[in-house]
């Protein structure tokens, strides 16, 4: 197997293996860290589920894998080197130990979504700088809670929803407020995909703002659809830039949102 220069391992925000899970694997802020040396699954399996570190070639295989920021929260993106033989099945690769040797600095960064985007062909370059952006929003880098309703709003107007806005102190108190609203819709439809839906929303709401909005971004640039491209984007995006949580329906013409209320720093693993 050719030896590459560089190999790059994806973690959650907060260092977490991104599909199993688990404790963090380091902090962050104190490098190189040697991972413990675990069984190797020599076998042909590609996910090689019987044990090994995992990692990619680029960064770009990497994110197709474990995801631009599947808990809502940009990857971490991590440069690693293995240590002993290394198990290559298609994109993945393994091997018994890794050492973590930084985070991905943001050319390296903007460089592999460039990549990434290849699929997108002729917006390739706008849909890279699209993924850009929301990278850097979901790591809410500001808390401004003046400027996270100004973007709620602007958001609301372009979706032309007539809501209001309510802000909840936690997350905990907004989905209680979405529990009660959702499970009160589905009794009255009597339909038990309606409080399914309202359940599986949980997870990662903010990760699929960011989705969707690229995708209707792409499609109405396409002219699949017809819509402004920038109409899931434009508001939500500045509002999760300063520190918008999460923003949810909480009641009929209700959005509840919760604004972060830790410090105005970047998430680990986001390049400053």
């Amino acid at each position: 197997m050719k030896k590459a220069d560089k190999y790059w391992k994806i973690l959650t925000n907060d260092f977490r293996p991104p599909l199993q899970g688990g404790n963090a694997l380091c902090d962050g802020k104190t490098w190189p860290v040697k991972l413990p040396k675990v069984h190797l699954d020599r076998s042909d399996s590609e996910c090689g589920i019987k044990g090994g570190w995992h990692f990619c070639r680029t960064i770009e295989a990497g994110l197709l894998i474990a995801g631009l920021w599947r808990t809502g929260r940009p990857s971490s993106i991590v440069l690693v080197e293995p240590h002993g033989d290394i198990i290559e099945r298609g994109d993945k690769l393994r091997a018994e130990t890794l050492t973590l040797l930084r985070v991905a600095s943001d050319d390296e960064i903007r460089a592999a979504l460039m990549a990434f985007s290849k699929p997108f062909g002729k917006y390739q370059k706008v849909m890279s700088e699209e993924q850009w952006l929301w990278r850097q929003a979901l790591g809410r880098p500001v808390r401004n809670r003046d400027a996270v309703y100004e973007g709620v709003t602007v958001a609301l107007r372009a979706r032309s929803l007539d809501w209001k806005i309510k802000e909840y102190p936690t997350e905990r108190d907004a989905w209680a407020a979405w529990d009660a609203w959702a499970a009160r819709a589905a009794w009255a439809a009597r339909d038990a995909w309606a409080a399914w839906d309202a359940w599986a929303a949980r997870d990662a709401w903010d990760a699929r703002a960011a989705r969707d909005a690229l995708m209707v971004q792409f499609s109405a640039r396409s002219g699949w659809i017809i819509h402004p491209f920038e109409c899931l984007t434009v508001g939500i995006r500045d509002a999760y830039l300063n520190g918008l949580q999460i923003a949810i329906p909480t009641s009929k013409h209700e959005l509840g949102i919760v604004i972060a209320k830790d410090t105005g720093t970047l998430e680990p693993g986001v390049a400053a």
